[in-house]
């Protein structure tokens, strides 16, 4: 192995990867045998520190993997259980107490921008000794979208379980198509091509990112509608090989679910979730919109759910 192989079949993210058959952002499930795993993985290598750290092994090892970029936990104590519209448990809601640092967030927006349509990267904290070394325990993901501005043009590229989704559903009047994401899983790197590459924040803190190129495989697509006052974004992704949807929130509120033409949906963040059953697992669904009321989202959920 090389010193800087940093490559999808070396160390703690190989054994984790096994374990989940996803790659992309939107998803959020912790189930708890992934989670159990990570607890004996994490476990097989721990490297003392000279001084205490504020660190997300368990959490962050899981988020680089599924891509969840707005950072959440295991530990959730609180739960809501959502139904889709035959009655079926398909989405939990749980709280938890863990944030992505800000800083974090904006070091994965800066990597997106750096790589190309449909790429992804494995993000690493620390000082440049500790992502050398591998001693690192801050990881995250990311992955950047392929962008299509011709509604037919994407509706031709989307494949497999997403093409059965809600894509072609009529949308509000008033709002037009103003474009397509295609978010692609990850094709394992060689070993020739695994170099790590450095940088550092404004404010001097370092990071290190390796890129991997896209698979053939479709993980989530999103849309972007306008109006003559406000955006709205929709995506679908697709989950499998688990019993339910997990979203984590730091106060689950029963006050925030929102039934829509039968499917219970949660709203967060100015953003409404829910989850239907798929052949092959489930399609967790999100409507977005930063000047958006719930109600309006709702309105637009509905025209979405009308069928």
């Amino acid at each position: 192995m090389k010193p800087n192989d940093y490559s999808p079949e070396t160390g703690t993210i190989s054994k984790i990867k096994a374990l989940i058959d996803t790659t992309y952002i939107p998803e959020r499930d912790f189930s708890d045998k992934i989670m159990k795993r990570i607890d004996q993985i994490g476990g097989l290598s721990q490297t003392p520190r000279k001084a205490p750290v504020i660190t997300f092994k368990k959490a962050v090892i899981a988020i680089c993997l599924i891509g969840l970029l707005s950072g959440f936990s295991y530990a959730a104590s609180e739960w809501l259980n959502l139904r889709d519209k035959e009655g079926n448990t398909v989405m939990e809601v749980k709280k938890t107490d863990m944030q992505i640092p800000a800083w974090q967030s904006k070091v994965l927006d800066d990597v997106r921008k750096q790589i190309m349509p449909g790429e992804s990267a494995i993000v690493y904290f620390g000082s440049k000794q500790e992502i050398t070394n591998k001693t690192t325990d801050q990881i995250l993901w990311t992955t950047s979208p392929i962008e299509y501005l011709d509604y037919s043009t994407f509706q031709d590229a989307i494949q497999g379980p997403l093409a059965n989704s809600r894509l072609n559903s009529q949308v509000l009047d008033g709002y037009h198509f103003a474009a397509g994401y295609l978010y692609m899983n990850y094709e394992p790197q060689s070993q020739s091509d695994s170099s790590l590459i450095f940088a550092r924040t404004g404010d001097g803190k370092d990071y290190a990112y390796v890129t991997r190129k896209p698979g053939s495989e479709i993980q989530s697509v999103a849309l972007k509608y306008k109006n003559d006052r406000q955006e709205i974004s929709y995506s679908v992704n697709f989950l499998r090989g688990v019993e339910k949807s997990r979203f984590y929130v730091t106060s689950p509120s029963k006050n925030e679910v929102v039934e829509v033409n039968g499917t219970e949906a949660y709203y967060y963040d100015h953003t409404l979730n829910w989850v239907e059953k798929s052949a092959d697992g489930f399609l967790e669904y999100n409507i977005s919109g930063p000047a958006a009321t719930k109600e309006q989202l709702a309105v637009f959920a509905q025209a979405i759910l009308a069928h």
